[in-house]
């Protein structure tokens, strides 16, 4: 099982590169605007977003390649492709995290007044998993062309949310916003991992 999941993943990444290098690209030029003005918020934000739809693009690729036809006729089961899917999407948010966590080190270090908090990441992080959560089960059951609208309206909603986390408690961190965090974090993690069992059962109903 290990070969064949490994096999799925190098496959999704390999798909994933021209994509891959244009986010980087675009990545590396807001970096160059944002961080020199102390913005970093919104570099960590586009991370996190791009650890989210890289493997929700995978998935709309094979959707559209028609490519689970020809999978299902190797010896994988419906549930390695999922779970493919799904570590494919841990890797993406671990790299987001440790990216966003070297550039919070380092502007600490050069302007630790206007550093943002790494609280910060951990909230963004839960919330952009929270999003992969809602949406890989859309996409399982809809397919890639009904979920498309979907996944704008699930991402003004986190935005929408996030924002209303500034206006209503702003970047200072007490006790109890810490536990709300935490809350935050572990829900997400929570909500991944039924997601990940929801969207198994639904492929493994569907119909090719």
């Amino acid at each position: 099982m290990k070969q064949f999941l490994s096999g799925l993943l190098l496959k999704d990444l390999l798909n994933l590169r021209p994509m891959t290098k244009t986010l980087v690209f675009m990545f590396l030029i807001f970096g160059i605007v944002f961080i020199p003005m102390g913005n970093t918020m919104t570099v960590y934000f586009l991370l996190m977003i791009f650890a989210a739809l890289l493997p929700m693009t995978s998935l709309t690729m094979d959707d559209m390649a028609k490519w689970d036809r020809y999978a299902l006729t190797l010896p994988v089961t419906r549930k390695d492709i999922v779970t493919s899917k799904y570590l494919m999407t841990i890797i993406f948010f671990c790299v987001a995290i440790v990216i966003s966590g070297i550039i919070a080190g380092v502007s600490y270090y050069l302007t630790p007044e206007t550093a943002t908090p790494f609280w910060f990441i951990v909230l963004v992080g839960s919330l952009g998993l929270f999003y992969g959560s809602l949406l890989f089960p859309l996409l399982y059951k809809f397919g890639s062309e009904k979920a498309r609208y979907m996944m704008f309206v699930l991402m003004a909603v986190i935005g929408i949310l996030l924002v209303g986390w500034f206006a209503l408690f702003g970047e200072s961190l007490t006790g109890n916003l810490l536990i709300y965090i935490l809350i935050t974090a572990v829900g997400s993690v929570a909500a991944f991992i039924a997601s990940y069992f929801v969207s198994v059962r639904l492929y493994e109903k569907k119909e090719f």
